[in-house]
């Protein structure tokens, strides 16, 4: 029904829409980061998604890669693929990162982001999803903690054949992470939206 489509959208929106996965600095024009990400998002409407898939769903996991590029002034700009293991979803997703404070000895980085989702895969419904955070970070030496806030604009329109209406969501999402490096990066990160938390892991290769 509905409201059924409308719960599933909300939690879809946690987890399909672009995670931070790292702190707020920029990479700089030499920069650049390829990075494998993995993990699951607790969904807050399991009625609906055992009503949808016939089956008892309390986690959604999913995986992703992502490449990134630093720019000259403080600007990143990165693209992701992303499945939903033992499913058809797919999704790709564009971000772009702007640095107010670039960081240092005695200031922490404060950057904003933009990025955007889009899904296929899904029979009979359009996807995306649309978001603007704004994060901080301090670094101490191979070790970064983050954190941020954000609005992450949800959008979910059925096939007319379905007879369901358009959903469309706003909803604002706070999030904590730690960067590590030692030769490889390493990040963990919990994010929070709609009432659905998001555990995400990263392994990312770069300079």
């Amino acid at each position: 029904n509905q409201q059924g489509v409308n719960n599933l959208a909300q939690d879809r929106g946690a987890v399909l829409s672009y995670k931070q996965s790292q702190g707020a600095a920029p990479e700089g024009i030499t920069g650049f980061d390829v990075s494998l990400h993995g993990g699951w998002t607790e969904v807050a409407h399991t009625n609906a998604w055992n009503a949808a898939t016939g089956s008892n769903i309390s986690s959604v996991p999913f995986a992703d890669v992502r490449i990134s590029k630093g720019l000259p002034f403080g600007i990143d700009i990165g693209g992701e693929y992303s499945t939903v293991p033992g499913s058809n979803i797919k999704l790709y997703g564009v971000e772009g990162r702007y640095a107010l404070l670039e960081g240092g000895i005695a200031e922490p980085a404060i950057g904003i982001r933009v990025a955007y989702t889009h899904v296929t895969g899904v029979t009979d419904l359009s996807f995306n999803t649309k978001s603007l955070g704004l994060s901080i970070s301090k670094g101490f030496g191979p070790f970064t903690p983050y954190a941020g806030v954000g609005e992450v604009w949800t959008s979910s329109t059925p096939d007319a054949v379905t007879g369901l209406q358009k959903a469309s969501f706003s909803n604002p999402e706070v999030y904590v992470g730690a960067q590590f490096q030692f030769g490889v990066h390493f990040a963990v990160e919990a994010d929070h939206m709609a009432g659905n938390t998001t555990y995400n892991l990263k392994l990312g290769f770069g300079f």
